[in-house]
């Protein structure tokens, strides 16, 4: 046991201590005899020490300092120091240097060698329970950091579902917007499409309910969807063209990443257009990152436009979920088109595939 390691040291040192002091005396003193003499004694320590381990953390001496406390420890040294001191004198007079037999004064021996052991005693009494309470603070610091982990845990979760609890019904929102428009312009087949399309969309968002990430075909099925809406709001003003490469429809992405980007693109972009307009949706694996793109022919992005600042709740909302998910490798980029005007979203996120694939096939236009 660890215990007979630690204070067998202690026992070691107080013997080779005896036998150099005995050969400077009269009487030399054997090496088995002062080993016999001294280490016993301090193997009191190793059932003596779990005891004292619970009485450090039954009566800790932490401020304020309790009466009750300092007397525990005070009768706990007093009684440790009194067994120890009994141990030494018997295999003092047992293997001592001429003490062979028993002792007539064996009563003054045990008083001497008790009250001269007592400060060591006290000594190695306050180095237990200093080490005790070492460890007791290591535990409660270990247990204190476990807890913040785990309500850093908890504050990611709650931050991340309240953010995509605000996506729903602002995507709900706008679509109702939508088919209200059409309700009032006696568009009432379009409307219908558009209502059956929403409830649709609705079940799939509460199937997936708390879900941060989710296959991209899963991701690519439902955009099409609210893609579906939005060119029957748009007729025929409104051109999709998709680029998604089916090595990465399992790939996980968070819930309604690329809704927020294709509805940004609309409003900005295509509603701004007078003639018809396209939007392009891409998705590639690069290494071991995947890229997301959404671009769009619209007017582009105004002058000094700044995403920390200028963004509205859905593309704030990407832009934090990303930070939140994946830290420094979650990006969301806005530019202008190199050719021509327009606007680029780009996301940028880690590539991690499912194991099995959903069997679920993505609506391609």
């Amino acid at each position: 046991m660890w215990r007979f390691g630690i204070w067998t040291a202690p026992g070691l040192l107080s013997a080779v201590e005896t036998y150099f002091f005995a050969l400077s005396g009269a009487r030399p003193l054997e090496l088995w005899r002062a080993f016999a003499s001294q280490l016993p004694a301090w193997y009191v320590w190793v059932p003596a020490t779990p005891g004292l381990f619970l009485l450090a953390r039954r009566f800790p001496l932490s401020r304020p300092v309790q009466v009750r406390a300092v007397s525990a420890h005070v009768l706990a040294c007093l009684g440790v120091g009194s067994v120890f001191g009994l141990v030494y004198t018997l295999c003092h007079v047992a293997f001592g240097p001429g003490m062979e037999g028993p002792s007539p004064a064996f009563a003054r021996l045990l008083l001497r060698f008790s009250l001269g052991w007592l400060p060591m005693v006290a000594m190695a009494y306050a180095a237990v329970l200093g080490v005790a309470h070492a460890l007791s603070s290591r535990r409660r610091e270990r247990e204190q950091e476990r807890q913040a982990a785990r309500l850093a845990v908890e504050l990611a979760g709650a931050r991340l579902q309240a953010l995509q609890t605000q996506l729903h019904p602002h995507f709900l929102f706008n679509t109702l917007n939508a088919i209200v428009v059409l309700v009032r312009e006696r568009e009432t087949d379009a409307a219908a499409r558009m209502l059956v399309l929403l409830s649709d969309i609705l079940r799939r968002l509460l199937q997936q309910g708390a879900t941060q990430e989710v296959p991209l075909r899963d991701e690519v099925s439902l955009l099409s969807r609210y893609l579906e809406i939005q060119r029957l709001r748009f007729e025929d003003r409104l051109r999709v063209v998709w680029d998604v490469d089916e090595a990465v429809m399992d790939a996980q992405v968070p819930h309604l990443v690329l809704q927020p980007l294709v509805e940004n693109a609309i409003r900005h972009g295509v509603s701004m257009r007078t003639a018809a307009g396209a939007l392009s949706i891409r998705a590639r694996g690069q290494g071991d990152r995947l890229s997301l793109v959404v671009e769009d022919d619209g007017p582009g992005l105004p002058a000094a436009f700044s995403l920390e600042r200028g963004a509205g709740i859905g593309l704030s909302n990407t832009r934090e979920r990303l930070a939140r998910l994946y830290g420094a490798e979650g990006r969301l980029e806005l530019t202008a088109r190199v050719e021509g005007t327009g606007t680029v979203a780009r996301v940028e996120l880690p590539l991690r595939k499912l194991a099995s694939t959903t069997g679920r096939e993505a609506t391609n236009e």
